[in-house]
């Protein structure tokens, strides 16, 4: 009887085994059917305040998935879904979508944020509904570590980038003095840290003032008199849209000579068109390829997508950039998933999991995604020029500092 038994079980067990057995590779597999469709949304501003800059990102977030749906079929077969909603620059709008979103079923696996405020608010939210996220990368959209990636490096570590070229380029006169002249935002002031201060510092140059205006501010001259009175020889802003512009022409009417730095997230090709001959010679740090190199075929195909879908060219901008990276990141986590665990596999959890194993993941080569559990900000970028309307990398890519408070790391 015992040995009857015994060979009950064992046979129980290899139909259990068999069942999960997939009919081709011989390894574990989901049994569960394929999904209908892959739900993937965005949150942001698409018509207040940052719609000059994140408005790019509604179109390539439709473009992305008409790219992977229609010219690579879906992901394993399954097509992507894409929920759009729109925050209009207001939290409270914003948290409110949010809510929506979290009670969808099926509930989006990804989800792209355009605001740093935005990110910040709904950071811990994302981790307890298990939505990962990869948003504008203000640290405190980011970390403490959780659901949320940024979509490129840090503020300050791109700052601390420039600060390594600068110090390696500069030739005087004088001692090397900078200000910050930013917007007054989450993002205007996401580099304004201890940490940035300390590294500039250490490095030898000097920060002899650090002035503060609004995003719909055009007229700085008041603070651009306080900076000229301390002596600075550069200028660094985290603004986007006219706000760089605005620094440059106001300095110019003043007939005060200063050089301009920003990240490329902010002084992009939406500010150097609205500032046109007043933007040359302006310098950024770069975390993505240039729209200038038309030969770039990730480039190619972006720009595919913008003539076919009739997208003005003022979209040419750093979200629609993000917009692609975003999708294709998800597509490569997700597809992996797949592989490893079967359609069962694929959720939230997993799809984070995933993107903290990415090293020198680059998207259509326009960017380089690493990110670990503990570190959810990439680290490469490189030195650009304004030249003849143009963004000229005159470095190559390079590792920012990393320049996370200490806690964080």
């Amino acid at each position: 009887m015992k040995t009857v038994i015994k060979l009950g079980m064992l046979v129980v067990t290899f139909l259990l085994i068999a069942i999960g057995m997939s009919d081709n590779e011989g390894r574990a597999f989901a049994s569960s059917e394929k999904p209908k469709t892959i739900r993937l949304a965005l949150l942001g501003d698409i018509s207040g305040p940052y719609a000059p800059q994140t408005a790019a990102a509604y179109a390539a977030f439709l473009d992305a998935v008409e790219y992977i749906n229609v010219e690579k079929g879906g992901i394993k077969g399954v097509k992507l879904e894409s929920v759009v909603r729109d925050s209009g620059g207001k939290l409270d709008v914003a948290i409110s979508h949010y809510m929506e979103i979290r009670e969808m079923r099926p509930k989006p696996l990804f989800l792209f944020g355009c605001v740093s405020g935005e990110g910040e608010a709904l950071r811990e939210r994302l981790a307890e509904d298990e939505i990962p996220a990869m948003w504008v990368a203000g640290t405190p959209a980011v970390y403490p570590v959780a659901y949320t990636f940024g979509l490129y490096p840090l503020y300050q570590d791109m700052f601390g980038l420039f600060i390594d070229w600068f110090v390696d380029t500069w030739k005087g006169p004088g001692h090397p003095k900078m200000a910050f002249l930013t917007w007054d935002s989450t993002f205007g002031r996401a580099p304004l840290t201890d940490e940035a201060y300390a590294y500039a510092k250490e490095k030898g140059v000097e920060i002899v003032s650090t002035e503060l205006f609004g995003l719909r501010d055009m007229d700085v001259t008041t603070q651009l008199v306080r900076i000229r009175s301390k002596g600075a020889n550069w200028i660094y802003t985290n603004s986007a849209g006219n706000g760089p512009p605005s620094i440059m022409k106001c300095a110019r009417d003043m007939g005060y000579k200063i050089k301009l730095a920003a990240p490329g997230p902010a002084m992009e090709w939406g500010a150097i068109r609205i500032g046109g001959k007043a933007m040359e010679g302006a310098y950024n740090v770069m975390p993505f390829a240039s729209w200038d190199d038309e030969e770039h075929s990730g480039i190619k195909l972006m720009n595919k997508y913008i003539k076919k879908n009739k997208r003005p060219s003022k979209f040419k901008t750093v979200m629609y950039f993000l917009s692609f990276q975003f999708m294709l990141t998800f597509e490569e986590a997700a597809s992996k998933i797949i592989e490893e665990a079967g359609w069962e596999g694929l959720n939230g959890k997993a799809v984070k999991a995933q993107i903290d194993k990415l090293s020198d993941f680059s998207p259509l080569g326009l960017t380089y995604y690493t990110f670990t559990p503990k570190k959810h900000t990439p680290g490469k970028a490189y030195i650009g020029r304004v030249q003849d309307g143009k963004i000229i990398p005159i470095t190559g890519w390079k590792e920012c500092p990393d320049l996370r408070p200490a806690k964080f790391k």
